[in-house]
């Protein structure tokens, strides 16, 4: 890679990017201008409300005539606010208090020797909180009086009656502890969204926008490689993001500085004793941590936007991609949400954490590195996908087919195979049901709502299928196995279910806190004493439903006009993994995933990568069944981890039986492309 033309394709994008006013106006007069004017109305809104909140007369309603005592508290009472306390009557008090007639209604209980009170108020009233803080005040110091009248009438020091323990909590924090933990809430979710904004727009104007303008065919006519053209244009849109969140940082602190310094709330965090070096350190790692979350969005943004045609379709794209990111970005706002070692490996997540881990002076240098490690590896991992991308002329150029499922049925063409867009559609519709539907039929029905999920889950690629008029038999590769591809099948399970132990019990090592997740879906799934009701609803249905899903349509619709498989069988693996939503499920079931796939490509059967699942889970299910048998106790049993060298042993016997599975599947040289060309 040549650093001359990296520089000329870097130069070449950020005069276009500057010459944008929409990424302009985006990147600079956005975090300038409208961040502190919307911050400052919006202060000065709420002053107004609360202080008209406070200015307004209280009216209350009494059951009967109450205490003397305590209406002249009421009427003399005062907190430096201008309103009065007027005691009113009522006929109905909840019709009263509904239509804001009156604003709390006290129902006298008892006038004997102890009185007794109930106060009833509106809480949906928006001065219905403070109504109730005043009212509770007023009979706080009605019952002070009261207790004062009995000790002096029993001839007794009320101090000392009252007040035996004085105490005073004196408070060790330091004044830049106090401001790092404040700005380490709302700092990481600024900062995300700033970095949004500078990656988003540059990303569609640097991939779209190019398409649009027809200038991208020029590019690939001048004598530079694909990788320079890629780090070029990276790199300008990655600059974008860390100024444009560097100038919404700056705007804000400049307004909440503005705003505290002209109110009652300059207090301890600007105060003379805040020694503003002190906040050097956390704020220098705060930006690399920014530098190195705007080179992932900006990879990210820019994957999504090249398969996108117009700068319309790619404004469309990534309105997801915006969800994904600035929901995570909440988990610094969470109390009790720290930076531990799983939220260190987690994407936003683990930037916004440690953020607010640093700036309030509570990071660890071990977690700081993890996260570091993590994010280098997703900029790696984003770079070589959008490198890849680039490759691909079909992505680049190619006719852009819409979702077939938004064609009307009469005009699509009988055979009509799926393409990436319904994989993507299907299954971000799959999960979405998932979610909202099976979790609830599941938590409402138990095991019976196990099977409605299923069926659920086989009932949408058959319906899809059927909608665009696909050929059911190639689509789901619907072919009868041969003997000697189950037995690789087989081997191919034995395999890859030693290279998933290693891998699950790794992590177990590493986030032991996992292992009752693991104990609780054990709990959760299985029934009690019912081997075969188990096999049926954990083994052979997932194995019919799921696989269909998965290596049926997600498979073909990635591998579909495509020249290799090794793409749609990660892909449909790991989506298969994400299925599963939860950490230490993911990278294990995706393994799975990725042999069952394999095992489809090679084969052309679905049978194939059915039986396999059928082995993985029946196997769960059987060891599941004679564990609650013989280990009455195991529940009591220490989790222990395997060696080094028995890890080293099980890998090399998971390699071992991966090849004869590979060796058994060798009869076609070439994988199957059959759906491809017809």
């Amino acid at each position: 890679m040549r650093t001359k033309m990296v520089k000329a394709i870097f130069k070449k994008e950020m005069i276009d990017i500057l010459r944008d006013k929409r990424t302009l106006f985006m990147g600079i007069i956005l975090p300038l201008i409208l961040y502190p004017v919307i911050m400052l109305i919006m202060t000065q809104i709420m002053t107004m409300s609360m202080s008209s909140i406070e200015s307004e007369d209280i009216n209350i309603a009494f059951e009967k005539n109450p205490n003397k005592e305590l209406v002249s508290i009421m009427e003399n009472y005062t907190d430096g606010s201008t309103e009065h306390i007027n005691i009113v009557s009522t006929n109905d008090y909840k019709e009263d208090l509904e239509e804001g007639n009156i604003d709390a209604y006290i129902d006298v209980k008892g006038e004997n020797k102890i009185e007794n009170y109930e106060i009833y108020i509106n809480s949906s009233k928006e001065n219905a909180s403070s109504v109730n803080n005043k009212l509770e005040s007023i009979f706080s110091s009605y019952k002070d009086s009261k207790v004062k009248n009995k000790l002096e009438e029993s001839k007794l020091n009320v101090e000392e009656t009252l007040d035996p323990v004085v105490y005073e909590t004196v408070d060790v924090a330091k004044n830049e502890e106090v401001a790092g933990l404040v700005l380490g809430q709302i700092l990481p979710f600024i900062l995300i969204m700033g970095v949004l904004l500078g990656a988003i727009y540059p990303a569609i104007d640097s991939m779209a926008g190019e398409k649009e303008r027809g200038t991208l065919e020029t590019l690939f006519t001048l004598p530079i490689t694909n990788l320079e053209l890629v780090m070029g244009k990276y790199l300008a849109v990655s600059i974008c993001a860390i100024v444009t969140a560097i100038l919404n940082v700056v705007s804000i602190l400049l307004t909440l500085i503005y705003i505290l310094a002209t109110g009652e709330l300059t207090g301890n965090l600007f105060s003379d004793s805040l020694k503003i070096s002190n906040l050097a350190g956390p704020l220098l790692v705060t930006i690399i941590c920014v530098c190195l979350f705007a080179m992932v969005v900006s990879a990210v943004s820019m994957c999504v936007c090249s398969l996108a045609k117009s700068f319309k379709d790619a404004q469309n794209y990534i309105t997801p991609v915006m969800f994904l990111v600035l929901i995570p970005s909440y988990a610094s706002m969470i109390p009790n949400m720290n930076l531990t070692r799983t939220t260190a490996v987690i994407p936003v997540v683990n930037i916004s954490l440690l953020i607010k881990s640093v700036l309030s002076f509570q990071s660890n240098l071990g977690l700081i590195a993890l996260v570091f490690i993590s994010n280098f590896a997703f900029v790696i991992l984003s770079v070589i996908l959008l490198s890849k991308m680039f490759n691909s002329e079909e992505i680049l150029f190619g006719n852009g087919k819409n979702f077939s499922f938004l064609e009307k049925r009469s005009d699509i063409r009988k055979g009509t195979m799926p393409n990436v867009s319904d994989g993507i559609v299907l299954y971000a519709v799959g999960l979405v049901l998932l979610i909202y539907v099976g979790s609830y039929v599941q938590i409402k029905f138990g095991m019976t709502g196990i099977a409605l999920t299923q069926l659920m889950i086989i009932g949408l690629p058959l319906l899809f299928a059927y909608y665009i008029k696909s050929d059911f038999k190639k689509v789901f590769s619907l072919k009868l196995p041969k003997i000697r591809h189950l037995i690789g099948a087989a081997s191919l399970w034995i395999g890859t279910y030693l290279i998933v132990f290693i891998a699950t019990n790794i992590i177990l090592y590493y986030f032991p806190q996992n292992q009752e997740i693991v104990e609780g879906l054990n709990d959760a799934l299985f029934i009690k004493d019912s081997l075969f009701f188990n096999l049926v609803l954990i083994a052979l249905m997932p194995a019919i439903c799921e696989e269909l899903f998965f290596r049926g349509f997600i498979l073909t619709s990635f591998k579909h006009n495509k020249k290799s498989y090794k793409g749609a069988i990660i892909a449909s693996g790991i989506l298969f993994g994400m299925m599963h939503m939860d950490f230490i499920r993911i990278i294990p079931t995706s393994i799975l995933g990725m042999a069952f796939a394999y095992a489809v490509c090679k084969t052309n059967s679905i049978g194939v990568s059915m039986f396999m699942h059928f082995l993985n889970n029946g196997f769960a299910v059987v060891i599941t069944h004679l564990s609650s048998k013989i280990l009455e106790n195991v529940e009591s049993t220490t989790t222990t981890y395997l060696s080094f060298s028995q890890l080293f042993v099980f890998g090399v016997l998971g390699i071992m039986f991966i090849s004869i599975a590979v060796l058994l599947f060798k009869e076609n040289k070439r994988w199957n492309n059959t759906s491809v060309v017809e």
